[in-house]
């Protein structure tokens, strides 16, 4: 919306163009150079007097969210609108150290094995799901998740039952299994944002919580993740590209039930967490005009983690 003034100044710029249009006609008796030569000064007073309007700067909106917009517009930052909803895919893959592992046989309580175990875990994680946000302030977006989420783990166990557990002889029991589970996500996080001119900063943490297929509990896990880059215009388009870091803090219990000729039923719980939390993140966005947005980025900690994310945007 135009303020007034820029209004007012747009429509003198067309009242002087009709004058000088009807000034023309009657002096120059309908010379085709003359009328020409006005005809062209004519459309750059107009160009001129529309450009100044347009250039004229939008009025902070009446929009509740988020505070403190008209400090932010007072200081020239170029605010996104403050609700959006968007559709995100993400996929993982990354090895799994073992912290802990306990059996149960024959009616007996359950009893720590690791130091006498050999596991090797790997997860590969898709999950699929919907955000949320509103701009509370200029510089915090909140959000909350929801989806669903498929996990496929492969768990290859060695280990040797001894004397000092049962007073029988040594039994070597082996797992090697290929899971696959699913089921609901939920979470929520924050972002905080600051920058220069082109430059940016930002910072997100956010909570998950997912209740799998077969699992007792629910596995619980923070991402934190700090990004640093660029962006900038082409046409009324916008883009952005970044570089930082994350970390992924997720423990999680897996649960295995084993036949043995000997013991019976032996019942498996491993305690878990990713082998090496870290890794570095590149990415970028594209946004047509303010209203939508697509982005793409990738993490890696050139070892035994990836993580990719494809996720499209719509604001208001």
């Amino acid at each position: 919306m135009k303020h007034r003034g820029a209004i007012e100044e747009e429509r003198e710029s067309k009242s002087l163009v009709v004058w000088i249009r009807r000034f023309v006609s009657c002096s120059c008796g309908g010379d085709f150079i003359g009328r020409h030569r006005v005809d062209s000064i004519a459309s750059e007073i107009e160009s001129v007097g529309t450009v100044e309007a347009q250039a004229t700067p939008e009025p902070a909106s009446n929009r509740i969210l988020p505070l403190g917009a008209g400090w932010a517009v007072g200081r020239g930052i170029d605010l996104p609108l403050p609700f959006g909803a968007s559709t995100f895919f993400i996929f993982m893959s990354r090895d799994i150290e073992v912290k802990d592992v306990r059996v149960a046989f024959e009616g007996h309580s359950q009893q720590s094995i690791s130091d006498i175990a050999s596991f090797a875990v790997r997860n590969r994680t898709t999950v699929g799901a919907v955000r949320v946000d509103a701009w509370i302030l200029p510089l915090l977006n909140l959000y909350a998740l929801a989806g669903f989420t498929w996990t496929s783990s492969n768990l290859n166990a060695r280990f040797t039952i001894d004397r000092s557990i049962l007073p029988r002889p040594p039994v070597e029991i082996e797992i090697d299994q290929d899971g696959e589970v699913s089921g609901p996500y939920f979470g929520g996080g924050a972002t905080v944002v600051a920058g220069y001119g082109p430059w940016f900063v930002l910072a997100d943490a956010n909570y998950g919580r997912t209740e799998l297929d077969d699992f007792e509990g629910a596995i619980n896990f923070w991402f934190l993740a700090a990004r640093t880059g660029w962006s900038g215009k082409i046409s009324r388009n916008s883009w952005r590209a970044w570089a930082g870091a994350a970390y992924l803090a997720a423990d999680r219990t897996l649960t295995a039930v084993v036949q043995s000729e000997t013991l019976g039923e032996v019942r498996v719980e491993i305690d878990q967490r990713p082998a090496n939390p870290w890794t570095t993140q590149i990415g970028g966005g594209l946004g047509m005009g303010k209203r939508y947005e697509i982005v793409l980025e990738a993490g890696s900690n050139f070892d035994d983690a990836f993580l990719g994310v494809l996720s499209a945007t719509v604001r208001w």
